[in-house]
């Protein structure tokens, strides 16, 4: 009786003592010393693949900062840049480890590339875009044409080419022609001679108004209030995510939001507003093609988009078209015009404004501009601007060209091998992420002879064969190179003819302070002189 006793007092123990074992508190410190080991598991094996990643690049020559961190990796390069500085530090980073260097962005295995050799076999071969700069670019202009990947982007690209065609363009400079005299219009208040002022909101309002009405057939009043408001969250929008480039650990949209909400929610109001602003356009164009059955799928004239009489510009061409027998969502014509805006009148606006600082700093180049144009309409400046006028205008596309070598307007892209691939005798892992940058390479004295100085005439039909394949790309090459770069050159050519011909660029102002963004940004806008140019009767 009493053993039995004994037996049954010590199970009741060992089940108080149990009870007494799983207590939250020790559940808690369990899961806690798990979570620990796992998180040290991970850094270990972290550390290890970036040491064996590391080795094999440094075993074939290519260089790398030495103090690489797990996790954040190289990071630590850039922690405490401004968005204008984060460039320069850039140019530095290769000046010290070579035209290419290996490094790692958080967890991400990049390759910096200024080296023509690697730029061809890049862009031909690698289609890929990698997450990082997918990532960043989905957070500018959404899931547009920049952004899509494989079958998804050939089956947009393939939609969306007849909407750039040569043809199309050259009906369009009616439309540049008449925006860019709006602007020299509007620019006449400011041309005193002596008074600088900031152009870039004029070059920018008529480089958006000329996108939408080529593009969208929606033609906007720069001076209505909508459309102020529309500008006005691109502005906030651009400078608001631009600060997260520079800051990568802002990149996720939960610590954005924990570190900068202020921002935050003033970047979500402008992305808002610029939705509700292009669905109000697409419903307005989709009621206009039903009332009128311009729609290619019915008339089975897959020709209009291109040769037709009745030729449909981007919007029509996302109105009509299909994916997968489905007709294009809302979310996605919504994306692609917002690529349309940032990635096009964007890029074109802040080229504009570079040609015109580098023209005032450098009269000589401004006097032969000129003059080149000048020859064409000496007789009647009034007259409309033509196709054959443009093909007449070399120095000038030179001056263009110069400009865009000074101020890469896409100073970086992205892609991705995905399979190991030799490049230049090295063989470089698939899935490294390669960060091509014409920001460097277009400064080094072995492709561009006295980079430093500003000379149109390398780009002439006698110099311009001396300059490397690839070495010159300003809107990128290849299969993903930029859809639209004759319709950026015809609208910057175009402009360019209104504004000498009505003014004289003087060089009052400071310097612009570029920054990367989708394209590079003017920190502060550009401030500059015009006078009113004078003829002799």
């Amino acid at each position: 009786m009493a053993r039995c006793s004994f037996r049954f007092a010590t199970v009741k123990t060992n089940k108080w003592r149990y009870k007494q074992a799983t207590t939250p508190l020790f559940e808690i410190t369990m899961f806690a010393l798990l979570v620990i080991i796992a998180l040290v598991t991970l850094l270990v094996w972290h550390y290890l693949h970036m040491r064996s990643v590391a080795r094999k690049f440094s075993s074939q020559g290519i260089a790398r900062p030495p103090l690489t961190l797990p996790i954040i990796g190289d990071s630590l390069l850039f922690l405490g840049l401004s968005r204008t500085e984060f460039p320069i530090r850039l140019k530095n980073l290769f000046e010290r480890f070579g035209n290419v260097y290996h490094a790692w962005i958080g967890p991400y295995s990049i390759l910096m590339v200024a080296d023509v050799n690697y730029y061809k076999v890049i862009l031909r071969d690698a289609v890929s875009k990698p997450y990082i700069t997918t990532y960043v670019l989905k957070q500018a202009v959404g899931a547009g044409l920049l952004v899509v990947a494989g079958e998804e982007w050939r089956v947009r690209r393939k939609m969306l080419n007849p909407a750039f065609h040569i043809k199309l363009i050259e009906s369009f400079i009616e439309v540049f022609d008449e925006h860019s005299r709006t602007l020299t219009q509007r620019l006449q208040q400011h041309a005193d001679g002596k008074s600088t002022f900031d152009i870039y909101p004029f070059i920018s309002d008529m480089a958006v108004c000329t996108i939408f009405e080529t593009t969208m057939g929606f033609k906007p009043d720069p001076n209505d209030l909508d459309f102020r408001k529309y500008s006005s969250a691109v502005h906030d929008f651009i400078f608001n995510e631009s600060e997260r480039l520079v800051k990568p650990w802002l990149l996720p949209r939960f610590a954005y939001y924990m570190l900068r909400y202020r921002n935050f929610k003033k970047s979500s109001a402008a992305t808002a507003y610029m939705r509700d602003f292009h669905t109000k356009i697409i419903r307005k164009k989709r009621q206009e093609l039903e009332e009128t059955n311009n729609n290619a799928t019915q008339t089975g004239d897959v020709d209009d988009k291109v040769s037709g009489p009745k030729r449909q510009n981007f919007l029509e061409i996302l109105l009509t078209s299909s994916i997968d027998g489905k007709p294009v969502s809302d979310d996605v014509i919504h994306d692609e015009i917002l690529t349309m805006v940032m990635a096009g009148s964007d890029t074109s606006a802040h080229t504009l404004c570079y040609v015109l600082y580098l023209l005032s700093r450098h009269p000589d180049v401004q006097q032969k501009a000129f003059l080149e144009i000048f020859s064409l309409y000496a007789i009647d400046s009034e007259r409309s601007i033509t196709m054959q006028d443009l093909s007449k205008l070399k120095y000038l596309e030179c001056v263009i060209k110069e400009t865009l070598r000074v101020y890469p307007i896409v100073p970086f892209c992205g892609r991705v091998f995905d399979e190991d691939k030799v490049v230049d005798g090295k063989i470089i892992p698939g899935g490294t992420t390669l960060i091509i940058c014409p920001i460097r390479s277009n400064e080094n004295p072995e492709y561009f002879p006295e980079p430093k100085r500003f000379n149109p005439e390398r780009f002439n039909d006698e110099n311009i064969n001396k300059i490397p394949e690839y070495a010159f790309a300003p809107f990128s090459a290849g299969p993903r190179g930029c859809i639209g770069p004759k319709f950026a050159m015809v609208e910057i050519k175009c402009t360019l003819i209104r504004i000498l011909l009505e003014y004289e660029i003087l060089p009052f102002g400071d310097p612009p302070k570029p920054f990367i963004y989708v394209s590079y940004q003017l920190e502060n806008g550009l401030h500059l002189a015009l006078k009113p140019r004078e003829y002799d009767p």
